[in-house]
């Protein structure tokens, strides 16, 4: 969001006295990033929070209404002017509007969100965005997940190679992270090391999905200071509203607790959030299925293993070689009785044990599933255990 943002302000600071120029080259930003344009283009103008759709339709009309007014008053209005009358008097949503120079603006709300150090948002402006964004959420009825990262070991870094050097890291990470993230996803230094991010239209599992590329991503990153190599892990924690909770206090501490879950399993992993560890029955499950890590590297392919055994919560496999690190993500096809085709799950390495020579046991916890997935495994397990189970719709 911040590329879309800076280029909007070039065009204010560059066509301030060309309205005409200025409209065709707000309109060119949008045909280059698209849809995700529009509601920065009028968070910028008027500090108005949009939708892409009502963004996209109100600029179009302001346009007209431009034009319009225009050919009314006989002559040029002034893009800014109907934008006011526009939200003033037609879309109704700004009251009592205030003129004031926008790069004073500009200044004055860089300081007061941003994190000097880590360009990131500062610790107030999160807590503010997730209050607004979890009531979002609950209004267009729709997910919203929060990521809780730290760097692992990170007091080290500033022990043996000094503050700056912990800066250095700081903005390398945060950087590497703004990088990765969508447009409307909200990156904040939360204090210290740790760096929550807002996910809004996020499930659960896309989270984890993202959470594990962000973590491969800085295991893999090099970073070099004053000719010495720092290698470094970050740890995450992830939670969802509405699965877990949607009050913004709650989601920070479930995340925060999945993330010391992640601390407490060797570190350089991403953990869920999950309210309490129920055990359920496991039944033979013996097909052979597909698995394929989760990874950054598109080329990652499937390899074929055998299960042992099947729960609802998880599955046990059977592999030749170890093949993953507990908290790797990965994706199972796995293929049911009585139906046409695979299902496809998602699920985090808990456990791996080495049983004999050239024999490994792989223990999987399946991610939140759809309601079609969890239907069929409960089939599964009713057939198999004999015994009437009923599914929530």
């Amino acid at each position: 969001m911040q590329i879309i943002r800076n280029k909007i302000l070039n065009c204010l600071y560059n066509y301030s006295s060309n309205d005409e120029k200025l409209e065709t080259a707000l309109n060119e930003v949008a045909a280059e990033f698209g849809q995700q344009a529009f509601p920065v283009i009028f968070h910028v103008l008027t500090h108005l929070d949009l939708s892409q759709q009502e963004a996209e339709d109100s600029w179009r009309e302001i346009c007209l209404h431009r034009r319009e007014m225009s050919d009314h008053l006989g002559h040029n209005v002034n893009l800014r002017t109907a934008i006011c009358d526009y939200f003033c008097s037609i879309h109704k949503s700004l009251k009592n509007p205030k003129m004031v120079e926008i790069h004073i603006f500009e200044n004055t709300i860089n300081t007061a969100k941003y994190d000097r150090l880590t360009g990131l948002y500062n610790r107030a402006y999160f807590d503010e965005s997730l209050i607004r964004e979890v009531a979002r959420a609950k209004r267009y009825d729709t997910e919203l997940s929060v990521l809780f990262l730290d760097i692992d070991n990170f007091k080290a870094v500033n022990d043996n190679h000094g503050h700056l050097a912990g800066d250095f890291v700081l903005k390398e990470i945060s950087q590497a992270i703004l990088d990765e993230i969508r447009y409307q996803d909200i990156a904040s230094r939360y204090g210290g090391e740790e760096i929550v991010i807002i996910l809004p239209e996020t499930k659960k599992a896309t989270g984890l999905i993202l959470a594990e590329r962000i973590r491969e991503l800085i295991a893999n990153l090099s970073m070099q200071y004053e000719g010495k190599n720092i290698p470094l892990t970050i740890s995450g924690g992830l939670a969802n509203c509405p699965i877990d909770s949607c009050n913004a206090t709650e989601l920070v501490r479930f995340a925060d607790m999945a993330l010391l879950k992640a601390k407490a399993q060797g570190k350089n992993n991403c953990q869920s959030y999950s309210p309490n560890k129920r055990r359920y029955v496991r039944v033979d499950f013996p097909p052979a299925i597909l698995v394929k890590k989760i990874s950054i590297d598109e080329s990652t392919e499937s390899f074929t293993a055998h299960a042992k055994n099947l729960s609802f919560t998880g599955i046990l496999v059977r592999s030749t070689c170890p093949c993953f690190d507990i908290g790797n993500k990965i994706q199972l096809q796995i293929p049911f009785e009585d139906f046409n085709a695979s299902v496809l799950l998602l699920g985090t390495v808990v456990r791996i044990e080495h049983v004999c020579t050239n024999h490994y046991e792989i223990g999987v916890s399946f991610l939140e599933m759809d309601h079609t997935s969890k239907n069929e495994v409960y089939q599964y397990l009713l057939r198999k255990l004999g015994q009437k189970i009923t599914t929530d719709p």
